[in-house]
């Protein structure tokens, strides 16, 4: 006699943003956060929620194939597949090495008496050729991990690729798309333009407070930092000592790197989330406008 095991999953998002971005269902959803902050838990349970939503066929078999994208195989076999296994490992069984491309199959009944067939894939794609790898694949959703480290041609072709499975003869997918997480880019990545100057329809950007904030030019905790119930005490403030200020800020505070010639005058004091508008705004009429333009 064989001996079903019983496994109870709960899931509780761990910072406001994390619950926002569990809960889109855009057709693209990505998430920018500091270290430490669950990104990359918070897409690991997503997949699975979505996975369970996936509408039954006839056969009471809820199908759905996702990938999950890395850029380097050994960042893929470390961080992503380790991270994915340590939640769900016991949902199915995974098989890796070989000619093959390391695989979950996930097989499971749920309480309603259907059951959950599927599978995540997991692919390295560190050059832009390598988006052959992705041609003809039939696909119900990608998991973008570590968004900054990808190349735009990866993205667009993986774009093309979702909502082809299920076939149609099994219902088609309930829901499919992309959901990626990443530390924040600088400024000339090409998530920043698609994030911060482009709108995009059905693509949602979700941002969470950094781990640390600048106050009168010093660096303390963030009271509204997400995840900490999960970190080691004083995570952040240990974590910033003899790194410069550039790293700090992107890595730990959530800001957006800045990318230029020589040593820009306001690196250690420019915030694109402080010094810059994000709607256009016009001069009060009757008040000067002073502007100053550095030719260099």
């Amino acid at each position: 006699m064989s001996h079903q095991q019983r496994i109870e999953i709960r899931m509780k998002p761990q910072g406001a943003v994390l619950d926002a971005f569990m809960r889109s269902r855009a057709r693209v959803s990505m998430i920018r956060g500091p270290l430490g902050s669950a990104k990359t838990y918070q897409c690991c349970q997503k997949i699975l929620k979505l996975k369970v939503e996936q509408q039954p066929w006839k056969d009471g078999i809820r199908r759905s194939r996702w990938y999950a994208i890395r850029n380097t195989y050994p960042d893929l076999t470390t961080t992503t597949i380790k991270d994915w296994l340590d939640l769900f490992g016991d949902l199915g069984h995974f098989k890796g090495g070989g000619m093959e491309p390391p695989t979950h199959k996930l097989d499971f009944d749920l309480d309603d008496g259907t059951r959950v067939v599927s599978e995540l894939i997991f692919i390295a794609l560190d050059r832009p050729d390598h988006v052959k790898k992705l041609r003809g694949a039939q696909v119900t959703g990608f998991w973008l991990n570590e968004v900054k480290e990808l190349d735009k041609a990866v993205v667009d072709m993986a774009d093309g690729r979702h909502g082809r499975y299920p076939s149609k003869m099994y219902g088609g997918p309930t829901w499919h798309g992309m959901i990626g997480d990443t530390n924040s880019p600088d400024d000339l990545h090409w998530f920043y333009k698609l994030a911060e100057e482009e709108k995009l329809e059905d693509w949602e950007f979700f941002t969470q407070p950094g781990g640390l904030i600048k106050v009168n030019g010093k660096w303390i905790p963030n009271p509204h930092a997400e995840n900490l119930n999960n970190l080691p005490d004083g995570y952040y403030e240990k974590l910033m000592q003899g790194k410069d200020e550039t790293w700090i800020a992107v890595n730990l505070g959530n800001q957006y790197g800045t990318v230029m010639a020589g040593k820009p005058v306001y690196q250690h004091q420019w915030n694109d989330l402080i010094h810059v508008s994000r709607e256009m705004f016009l001069p009060l009429p009757g008040i000067d406008v002073v502007a100053g333009f550095d030719g260099g």
